[in-house]
């Protein structure tokens, strides 16, 4: 399954000791059971949507805008944690290192507002497709379970150019899906038919 991304509006928030710098910063990551119209159909993700992937041995990244070369955290090494707060929304935390200038200048930009959303990348195990009053027959996602969580990350953009192209690509399987299943519905009518003509002929 094709890996994805989504960002939340939302802020990202930090905990300080005292007067210094902040020791914890995070954000929510994705919320549940709220729709989101993609342009091409309509999304919502589901609660217990993240236990599948949070439930087995992950390692999951805490990154700058999704860059590999700027790693915030890091599940495996205790620097990030990822889980699935009160509310079901997918929370996380990392812990920033100031002897490390990403760290430093991320935190600052963070505390001074100039970065306030989050966005997550991932894979896709489980979903459904029903009707939407906006885009008709299979036009909305239901995401029942994720696969794979590869990365959390605080973002300077939301991710509309992966995130439009990702509607796309999903757009275009599920009208090939519905293709497929108008020709299936169109051969079963066909030989219904059929069958209806040789038993009206032998009478």
């Amino acid at each position: 399954m094709k890996q994805e991304k989504r960002t939340y509006t939302g802020t990202v928030n930090f905990r300080a000791a005292g007067e210094g710098m902040p020791t914890e910063v995070g954000g929510i990551a994705a919320v549940v059971n709220s729709v989101t119209d993609l342009g091409y159909f309509e999304e919502v993700i589901m609660a217990g949507a993240f236990d599948n992937a949070l439930a087995k041995e992950y390692d999951i990244r805490c990154l700058f805008n999704h860059e590999a070369d700027l790693i915030l955290g890091r599940t495996k090494a205790d620097t990030c944690k990822v889980f699935v707060n009160g509310d079901g929304n997918l929370e996380y935390t990392w812990m920033p290192d100031y002897e490390n200038p990403t760290h430093m200048s991320v935190v600052r930009s963070i505390m001074r507002g100039d970065i306030t959303q989050s966005s997550f990348a991932f894979t896709i195990k489980e979903q459904t497709w029903t009707e939407s009053a906006k885009y008709g027959t299979m036009g909305k996602r239901s995401i029942t379970m994720i696969d794979s969580l590869y990365d959390v990350s605080p973002v300077t953009y939301p991710a509309y150019e992966d995130t439009e192209a990702d509607a796309r690509s999903i757009a275009a399987i599920r009208d090939q899906e519905l293709e497929i299943e108008a020709a299936k519905q169109s051969q079963v009518s066909a030989d219904i038919l059929k069958l209806a003509l040789a038993r009206y002929t032998n009478y």
